[in-house]
């Protein structure tokens, strides 16, 4: 095996969550729900669910294999590896448009005089370190990022307690139904659908019938802090919310306590920072390691820094300002990603029940 570390359920669990959070503390899901946002956001929850059934089903029925050695299983060598392709370049490309989310925040907002190239080198480097050393130290990190993430999600929330109007979530569920479904669906692809990465990494769980359970509560404890996270911001800036490129950042700017507890900001850039890091290092992995399986290489080691060049190249070209990646993230994005988190793993889950794979490829490595 080119991975030979092992994640535990509650690492799991903990990474699940933090690869949630991952870009999506600064760019809120749901936001074209309005003040129904939140609502936007459980109900995205709640359609993941189905989501993470379908591709732990499928981790489970193969114990053992990443995404790549089941699609080669499922689909034989031809038509698997081509639909491991397309995986190869979702989990990239879905990698590289983290980073480019990362460095447009720092340059927008932190430090504008910076070139972006910087911001994306200095954060491809930082996460191929850690590719570098396993999935493993990812998911050990991962437990100690997700906690004081946490732990400020809710410090902030209580401090701006006095500043929320909690009118501003009213009138509940008073924009027309095809909107609301809209954000929802935006809501299921962007965060909780891109999970389905962990395909490459529940191969590695010590026990893979803890998958689901361990998936599931990561799922529900993204969700929660994420839905603490929009009331927060809806209730704090009102109509003003869905104008503001990082909500959460704008929210937390507000916090002032006698004027001693202020410019507290730097909370969410840390949560950003953290998220952010296990969000991107677990797309690079899967790519790295897919690829490598895909070419039947010994070690994944040499591909990490040429894959991190090119994940920097295409983050540099892909969109000329931070509107043109806002636009494609919530208006092209949902759909672009239908057949990599619904469409083919639901077809590989009906093929593999069909044929009756599980119980041949048992049989075929007796």
């Amino acid at each position: 095996m080119l991975e030979k570390g092992k994640i535990s359920s509650s690492q799991l669990t903990f990474l699940i969550a933090g690869f949630t959070l991952g870009s999506s503390l600064i760019l809120s899901p749901g936001l074209v729900a309005g003040h129904d946002a939140w609502l936007a956001v459980l109900a995205g929850l709640g359609s993941s669910l189905l989501i993470a059934f379908i591709y732990t089903t499928l981790a489970v029925k193969f114990p053992g294999k990443t995404l790549v050695q089941i699609n080669d299983i499922i689909f034989g060598p031809y038509l698997g590896k081509l639909i491991t392709i397309g995986y190869l370049w979702y989990f990239f490309h879905l990698a590289s448009l983290v980073l480019r989310n990362f460095s447009d925040f720092f340059v927008g907002l932190i430090y504008p005089e910076t070139p972006i190239i910087v911001f994306l080198i200095f954060i491809t480097l930082t996460c191929a370190s850690a590719v570098r050393n396993g999935i493993e130290v990812i998911a050990r990190t991962s437990i100690i990022l997700l906690f004081v993430t946490a732990c400020a999600t809710f410090l902030t929330t209580v401090l701006l307690v006095k500043d929320m109007e909690f009118t501003n979530l009213l009138p509940v569920l008073d924009l027309p139904l095809k909107q609301f479904i809209k954000a929802s669906y935006a809501a299921t692809t962007f965060p909780f659908g891109e999970t389905v990465v962990f395909l490459m990494v529940i191969a590695f769980l010590e026990n893979t019938k803890q998958a689901k359970p361990s998936v599931t509560l990561g799922l529900i404890l993204a969700g929660i802090l994420l839905v603490v996270a929009s009331v927060r911001n809806i209730s704090v800036l009102g109509v003003t919310e869905p104008i503001h490129t990082y909500d959460s950042y704008q929210a937390v700017r507000l916090i002032n306590i006698g004027e001693i507890l202020t410019r507290l900001e730097i909370i969410v850039v840390g949560n950003f920072l953290a998220m952010g890091f296990l969000k991107i290092s677990v797309l690079y992995y899967g790519t790295v390691l897919g690829t490598a399986q895909l070419l039947n290489l010994r070690s994944y080691l040499p591909l990490v820094l040429p894959i991190g060049i090119l994940m920097v190249i295409l983050s540099i070209l892909q969109f000329e300002s931070t509107i043109e990646n806002i636009h494609f993230a919530f208006d092209i994005y949902p759909y672009y990603v239908i057949p990599f988190q619904f469409g083919i793993p639901l077809f590989s889950l009906i093929v593999a029940v069909v044929r009756g794979l599980p119980k041949k490829a048992k049989e075929g490595s007796k």
